[in-house]
């Protein structure tokens, strides 16, 4: 044996840990790695016995010679890298792969990408989480990733992202809502919309599309559309030179309520003992596009998970399933979880009670126990994981069993009410998520890290992704995000919502795609446990992880922090958006703090539009911003409402001129006023 792999053998476990925080130190907090404390799983049987037996060094050594001689380990850089192997699974035996790999790296960097090669070959089944693990850390050259991921013959479009056919205008019906996205064009180019239903002699407009640099494309979003009905769309394209290219299209809104097939509905009843998981992939239940499964719950019966059990609810891959009216309690990490699905539909929801319980506290932080090096997080009521096509509606998501810390122990780590990865390897199969009329909320003194949170939210498959709508949920108590959108955010809608109680309200840092609409919503009473807050609204890392825009429309918020303010995203804090109608009131000020200011944006990118905005602070009772105006606000709203009333109410009717009305995007009510704040 090596002198190296002495030293190496001579290393207690500790020291490992220790060796692998310095090499990860740089990742950075807004991306949240997650490893398992589990090693990761290997399709090779020969490997998984290599991991689940207490082998030494020596023994997996001999073992790896004579499977890449006569095994299934006989790819060309295997054999000729045996030793590598066998230290690669050693370390994985304690470490996981992701950690395995990156302590080879920090011992020999030029070899990089061989190491990661030789993990996704060897443990095929993770290759996906791997990659997605180390591109999160940012320890290691993403381009290195990437090649080896090549290499090893991992093209998921969760690694590399979704392409589309570029001639081809992308629409995507969700219920209420349509994205609509073309292809192969130009940033002097413009596109508007105008649509009706069919059978309508009336066409009315919609905002126009948005440049998006990243796909060369023109892309936004249709909302206050109805359910299962179909729309005839005309897309007026014109050209620097001005000339116009109609085209013309149809899409159909999504139905209401999925079609169930009779014959596979179930009564939690029938299917349920009343303890332990609910486990579809055991029971093999799922439905098909035209009829869906539902399984039908009653308030006598929870699904309630044993002490040890991973998750109440285990969906795995099943697809096409209803669940209503189910009352979920426990699961030591999540009370529901899904891996690889689609077409979920949960409604009438009551979820409580899940994730693992603190052993052990260290600088603030919770742990499951003294020795894990990990503390809880990611524990979460739904975890919908590479999962996409999703509804959840009228659900109540609350009192988990941990808690997180605040800002004050660093970054909080902590359960959340619903933590998804909408990158499912099916490209139709991608975000387009629902999730409306639902309560998630923690308390003063239990919260959540963020009530709704992204995984992989610094990629552009992160996160919601794509064509999902947010909206008419109350959402509350958090330490760090209410709300996370970040990631891809292409057409994204966040709207009619109540947020209160998180050190931010809603994070779109990075906005990776776009365009993004945050719209119509009453964000107020914010501050973590402390009391202490950032912004209704963070924007950020327009250059770092180009380049989305966000549109931030007819939002009332009441702050005792910043408006809409800047966040860094790798050192960036430059944001493109457009803000608009919105009325801004914060009351806490400081002369030269950046704090209680209605907009901060020092970066001040020049695309940016700032228009008709009511920005006002209670305690310099003038306007405090740090950003330039495009056009300060012009209509009425000390002469319609006073001060007292302004603080206290969820929305306002004001008269606003009709130019600075958006197409499709402002509401208004019975006397031709401007609704300002919830619908």
């Amino acid at each position: 044996m090596s002198h190296r792999r002495e030293e190496m053998m001579q290393l207690n476990s500790l020291q490992w840990l220790a060796v692998l925080a310095i090499v990860l130190l740089m990742a950075g907090c807004s991306l949240h790695p997650n490893y398992s404390q589990q090693p990761d799983k290997s399709s090779y049987p020969e490997v998984n016995q290599l991991l689940a037996k207490d082998y030494s060094f020596d023994e997996i050594e001999h073992q790896v010679n004579a499977l890449v001689t006569h095994g299934p380990l006989n790819k060309a850089l295997l054999k000729n890298n045996a030793p590598e192997v066998s230290r690669l699974i050693f370390l994985a035996k304690s470490l996981g792969v992701s950690r395995a790999v990156a302590r080879l790296s920090a011992e020999s960097p030029e070899r990089t990408e061989d190491f990661i090669t030789m993990a996704l070959l060897v443990f095929p089944f993770d290759s996906d989480q791997v990659v997605e693990t180390l591109l999160l850390d940012q320890t290691l050259p993403e381009d290195e990733i990437l090649t080896a991921a090549l290499r090893a013959g991992v093209y998921s479009d969760s690694v590399f992202g979704a392409t589309a056919a570029a001639a081809d205008p992308l629409i995507v019906p969700l219920i209420n809502s349509a994205s609509v996205t073309l292809f192969e064009q130009n940033e002097t180019a413009s596109a508007a919309i105008q649509y009706r239903e069919a059978g309508s002699d009336t066409w009315q407009d919609a905002l126009p599309l948005a440049w998006e640099p990243e796909r060369s494309a023109l892309s936004g979003s249709i909302v206050n559309l109805t359910a299962n009905t179909r729309y005839q769309l005309r897309v007026l394209r014109s050209n620097a030179d001005g000339a116009i290219d109609p085209l013309n299209l149809e899409f159909t809104t999504r139905p209401d309520k999925p079609p169930v097939n009779p014959d596979l509905v179930y009564q939690l009843s029938d299917i349920y003992s009343g303890s332990g998981v609910l486990d579809l992939e055991q029971l093999n239940i799922q439905g098909e596009a035209d009829g869906w499964a539902k399984i039908v719950g009653n308030d006598a019966l929870p699904v309630i998970a044993d002490e040890n059990d991973r998750a109440a609810i285990n969906i795995g891959g099943k697809s096409y399933i209803v669940f209503e009216n189910i009352t979920v309690k426990g699961g030591r990490h999540h009370a529901i979880v899904s891996e690889f699905a689609h077409h979920l539909w949960f409604d009438g929801c009551d979820v409580s009670g899940w994730g693992r319980k603190a052993g052990h506290y260290q600088n603030g932080k919770a742990y499951e126990s003294a020795t894990d090096d990990k503390p809880i997080n990611y524990d979460a009521g739904f975890f919908l994981k590479k999962s996409g096509v999703v509804v959840i509606e009228n659900c109540q998501v609350h009192s988990p069993t941990p808690k997180a810390n605040h800002w004050g122990y660093g970054h909080p780590s902590g359960p959340s009410a619903l933590l998804l990865l909408a990158n499912h390897p099916e490209t139709a199969y991608q975000g387009q998520y629902i999730v409306r009329h639902n309560r998630f909320y923690g308390t003063a003194d239990h919260r959540y890290n963020d009530v709704i949170e992204s995984r992989s939210n610094g990629r552009r498959w992160g996160g919601f992704l794509r064509d999902s709508a947010i909206h008419d949920n109350y959402l509350a108590y958090a330490n760090d995000d209410v709300v996370e959108l970040d990631g891809g955010q292409s057409n994204v809608l966040f709207y009619n919502n109540e947020i209160e109680q998180g050190f931010c309200g809603v994070s779109a840092v990075p906005n990776m795609l776009g365009p993004s609409y945050i719209f119509n919503n009453y964000i107020h009473n914010l501050g973590d446990e402390r009391g202490s807050a950032w912004a209704a609204i963070k924007l950020g890392g327009l250059h770092a992880a180009p380049s989305g825009k966000t549109y931030i429309l007819q939002n009332l918020i009441i702050a005792n922090s910043n408006g809409i303010a800047q966040s860094a995203f790798k050192g960036d804090k430059t944001y493109w958006a457009r803000v608009q109608n919105n009325v801004i009131i914060t009351t806490f000020y400081r002369e030269g703090y950046k704090k209680g200011l209605g907009m901060l944006d020092e970066a001040r990118f020049h695309k940016s539009e700032i228009i008709n905005n009511v920005f006002y602070n209670t305690v310099a009772q003038q306007q405090e911003i740090d950003a330039d105006v495009d056009i300060a606000f012009h209509g009425e709203i000390f002469d319609a409402y006073g001060l007292d009333e302004l603080l206290n109410i969820k929305t306002l009717f004001l008269a606003v001129p009709d130019p600075f009305k958006l197409n499709n995007f402002s509401f208004v009510n019975g006397q031709g006023k401007l609704i300002i704040g919830l619908l």
